[in-house]
């Protein structure tokens, strides 16, 4: 049996019929005490041999087997008692015959005729008669075994104590009757004798068969044993757990001795064995209940506490019984077996005494099962009848007390009533708290959650649109370096765009479009992109720009101009010297003020000159590259903040810091190079962008030009934001890495359409990995990696549409993917685990696919979709592990084809969910439940008939919601 099998097994039907809680309360209480019992009387030890003293054998006599009572005086005989008292009824020929042939050969044998009826008398007789310091009271079928005197004697040694009990077992059972009575004998002497011989010297009976006694302690107490009442009526049978009370009320201690062997042979007819246990049984009740009105029990409040508790075991016996019937009858076929199950385990370790000598008898299990429910109707009836009196065993009925028909009737018909009393309570009560609980609840599932053909539940199924169903080639931008003969119509055919939008998108790095330098990079932009224009160029300047650089002080930056120019750090340096550019070292770049590029120019930015570029940061000055209608190419180069008179980055983003902001329609490429320390949070009244590396389209020029960059292979780190983009288009961000920022790792904000953000790796940010907010749509962000992020790996928010999230992994972040106020998006093949919830959507987004994904370990929900959004579809995923692999509170979601395994909760309903469809789902091993519904009766949401539900703790559950 698997692990997922054996869980299921013990976890679903412990909940699934709750009607076993009282059974299973009974048995923790009863297996309790006898734990404790048991446990107890391995610390028992037997007195060891050697106390010396006289012993007189007094066995009393009437109708025994002559053989028998041969065998028996010889093994007392081999003992060398000090005398053999045999006190034999007149009218028992045959014993008294042959006691006089024993006394011929064994002068200490003494005979005692006695024509006074009953087994008390007959013994105060003999102990009158005896000689002995101790006297041993025998039946007169019992055999010694060698040794039986010497260790019986051996506790006497204690002043203190006044009986002795003997350990019993039968000689060889065979019919069932003895087989029975030895499993009972054997067990007694495993537990209870151990446990009540070391927890006080208290016993419950020193057992007619053989008991060793003090003669001064019994001497006074004879005349109490054989006059004793019960309800006005003469007490005849329970002599020997009368006289073992007795002396125990007389303070004299009683223990048992386990090396003190001796044998009983037993009824052979089960007829006359249960006449045994029932008057065995009144013996123990009128005992018992005396004991516990004369109040000298509760000198020792633990055999007060084992007394109580006996008395009560039947009627809790009852109770197995009662609920194994009630389930045949309900055919709840689990409870039948575990109840089974448990009998048979608990009943064996209750044989496992007689089992050690006789394994075979393991057989006889079904019968010694039925012989322990037989004994808890016995127990309540002898209690019924207790006043009957009788030593039935071998006495002639002539002699004793007439019980009635009339009588015996009663007290079966009082048993039977409270064992229907029993089970009337039983059943009603489960009735209520069980069954009818159930049927409310098939009622509350057909209502809720009802049951239709799989046509039905997966109709109206609307196709999703997302970027990934456009080329995505289409929504990119492209780079294109002029060369001598093209123009810009031979290159907007080349690239299938419009004259116009090429024209519109490069528009501030022309002059002369007849007069266009060679090697200058042209943005060529998306197919379906179109620019309008917001202010007329002239395109036929007669005059070149010039290339102007200088130093503007009252703003403490480089300006510099020069339409379609082109430039390097050198370039700069040349023009305004070393005190705000200068090369610290070969490939060391540190710019002490800022740098500002107008329209049109190109700054290049290359390892081949430049491995790092400090941008000074401090607390009073930050500088900052800021590039508007320009074009910065960068290759291979680190940019950091530079404190140089600490000769560190700036760390501390609070008091501002460098960062590089690139504006309207300026393109920012960025290969293999890395932007560290940059960026602080945008004070209120600035204008600008200060978050590290950001690219900026004003509000005002949406849809006039081209923002756009190629950032690849990259790393941002412990930036603000790792990177930022408003109203950019058709970027492509491709193996690049975003760690340890702020804020954000990359945040693609307002109106960043068309990006290709693939093979990137987002992590340990201060919120989300990846982000795409406010309108941002035609994304496709695929192959990354988010993880360990504080708030999201991935996210798309307020009205971020038709974008396609695919084959990504994200793991230990709060959600890994969230989707908020957004529509129409496809997320699919992602491996979504161990984040707080999966794949959440809310804040009314709409229509959104959530397929084929791999989602499992999320502490709270695999899928969590709320807040208005509705209409998405989770279709074919597979979920496991997860606490709520699938939690729906909205309306007319699908989810469908779905493969569900050991979640805590399957598919989850709640709040306002409405009009949802489950269909072709598998839904396996769910801890608590397949699919819950918690709603109001009014709501229902819809379950196909191919969902495959199996092994799961409850399958299918409703709650009523008012």
């Amino acid at each position: 049996m698997s692990h997922d099998v054996l869980i299921y097994y013990l976890t679903k039907y412990l909940d699934f019929y709750p009607f076993l809680l009282p059974l299973g309360i009974i048995g923790i209480w009863r297996w309790s005490v006898w734990g404790m019992k048991k446990v107890t009387g391995l610390f028992y030890k037997p007195y060891p041999s050697g106390f010396k003293a006289t012993v007189s054998v007094v066995t009393p006599v009437y109708n025994e087997n002559p053989q028998t009572f041969k065998k028996a005086l010889a093994s007392w005989l081999k003992n060398r008692p000090s005398e053999i008292i045999a006190v034999i009824d007149y009218t028992d020929k045959k014993c008294i015959k042959i006691f006089k042939q024993f006394s011929k050969k064994n002068p200490i044998a003494k005979l005692l005729v006695t024509k006074v009826p009953g087994k008390r008398p007959a013994l105060a007789k003999g102990i009158k008669k005896a000689k002995g310091e101790i006297v041993a009271l025998i039946d007169s079928d019992t055999i010694w075994r060698e040794g039986t005197l010497i260790h019986g004697i051996a506790p006497f040694k204690d002043n203190k104590i006044g009986g002795v009990a003997t350990r019993q077992s039968l000689i060889k059972p065979q019919s069932l009757a003895q087989k029975l009575f030895s499993m009972r004998l054997e067990q007694r002497y495993w537990d209870d004798i151990p446990f009540l011989s070391k927890v006080g010297d208290i016993l419950v009976c020193l057992s007619g068969r053989t008991a060793f006694y003090r003669k001064k302690a019994v001497m006074p107490l004879l005349d109490r044993m054989v006059h004793e009442t019960f309800m006005g009526e003469k007490v005849i049978s329970g002599e020997d757990k009368r006289l073992t009370y007795l002396i125990e009320a007389a303070r004299w201690k009683a223990t048992y001795q386990s090396t003190s062997q001796v044998y009983t042979v037993g009824e052979k007819k089960l007829s006359i064995f249960l006449s045994q246990q029932i008057r065995w049984t009144r013996n123990s009740w009128r005992a018992d209940l005396k004991a516990l009105y004369e109040k000298w029990v509760f000198r020792s409040p633990i055999y007060t506490a084992y007394l109580i508790d006996r008395a009560i075991q039947p009627f809790t016996l009852l109770i197995s019984p009662v609920f194994f019937l009630i389930s045949l009858y309900l055919q709840l076929w689990i409870p039948v077996i575990v109840i089974l199950i448990w009998w048979a385990i608990s009943r064996t370790i209750k044989m496992y005494p007689h089992l050690k000598k006789y394994p075979l008898d393991i057989l006889l299990l079904p019968v010694y099962i039925l012989f322990n429910f037989a004994s808890a109707y016995i127990r309540i009836y002898a209690l019924l009848s207790i006043r009957t009196q009788g030593w039935i065993t071998r006495w002639d009925k002539s002699r004793l007390q007439k019980f009635t028909f009339a009588q015996a009737i009663s007290a079966h018909a009082g048993t039977i009533l409270l064992f229907s009393l029993v089970a009337l309570g039983v059943y009603f009560n489960k009735y209520h708290n069980y069954l009818l609980p159930q049927e409310k609840q098939r009622e509350l599932v057909a209502k809720t959650l009802p049951k239709v053909n799989t046509v039905l539940a997966s109709a109206e199924i609307q196709k999703v649109l997302g970027a990934s169903d456009v080329n995505i080639n289409s929504l990119l931008t492209k780079k294109h370096k002029f060369q001598l003969g093209e123009s810009i119509w031979s290159i907007a055919e080349q690239y299938g765009v419009s004259g116009d939008n090429l024209l519109l998108a490069n528009v501030q790095k022309i002059t002369n479009w007849n007069r266009i330098d060679p090697n200058i990079y042209f943005t060529i932009p998306p197919k379906n992109l179109v620019l309008t224009p917001n202010y007329k160029f002239n395109y036929v300047r007669i005059y070149r720009d010039t290339l102007g650089i200088y130093y503007d002080g009252p703003s403490d930056q480089i300006i510099v101009s020069g339409r379609g120019m082109s430039l390097t750090l050198a370039d700069i340096t040349s023009s305004v010297g070393e005190d705000y550019l200068e090369e610290v070292e070969p490939g060391v770049w540190y710019l002490k003020s800022s740098l500002y590029l107008r329209s049109g120019l190109t700054l290049t930015l290359d390892k081949e000159q430049v491995r790092w570029l400090r941008l000074a940061s401090t607390e009073k000055k930050q500088a900052r590259i800021f590039a508007y209608n320009s074009d910065i190419l960068v290759n291979g180069v680190k940019i950091t903040s530079w404190d140089d008179s600490k000769k560190d980055y700036d760390k501390n983003y609070k008091d501002g810091r460098s960062y590089i902001l690139v504006k309207d329609g300026s393109r920012l490429d960025l290969k293999d190079s890395e932007f560290a320390y940059l960026g602080y949070p945008r004070p209120t009244n600035s204008p600008y962008s200060t978050y590290g590396v950001s690219w900026r389209m004003s509000t005002k020029n949406l849809g006039t030009g081209v923002l756009t960059g190629e950032i690849i292979n990259s790393k941002f780190h412990e930036n603000y934001f790792g990177a930022y983009t408003y109203g950019a288009v058709g970027m492509t961000w491709r193996g690049n890495e975003f760690y340890n920022n702020v804020v954000y790792g990359l945040d693609p904000h307002d109106d960043s359409n068309g990006f290709l953000v693939e093979n990137n790796k987002f992590y340990n940010n201060g919120k989300h990995g990846l982000i795409f907010s406010k309108r941002c749509i035609e994304n496709t962000i695929r192959n990354n990696i988010s993880y360990g992020n504080k708030y999201h790996g991935i996210m798309l928010h307020e009205k971020s549409n038709n974008n396609v999230i695919e084959n990504n992994t994200i793991y230990d972040n709060h959600d890994g993917i969230a989707l908020a106020h957004s529509s129409n998006n496809i997320i699919r093949n992602n491996s979504v685990y161990q984040n707080k919830r999966g794949v959440r959507v809310d804040q009314g987004s709409l229509n959104n696919l959530i397929e084929y994904n791999t989602i499992s370990d999320n502490s709270q929900y695999g899928v969590y979709v709320y807040g208005k959004s509705d209409q998405n579809g989770i279709e074919n995923n597979k979920l496991s592990d997860n606490t709520t692999a699938v939690y729906v509170k909205s309306v007319g979601n699908r989810v469908m084809g779905n493969k569900l395994n050991k979640n805590e909760a399957g598919i989850y309903l709640t709040g306002n969910a409405n009009k949802n469809r489950i269909a072709g789902n598998t839904i396996t091993y769910s801890k608590d439940y397949g699919i819950y519904a918690k709603i109001a009766p009014k709501l229902s949401n819809f379950i196909g008939e191919n969902n495959f539900i199996w092994r799961n703790k409850k399958d299918v559950f409703a709650y009523e919601v008012n």
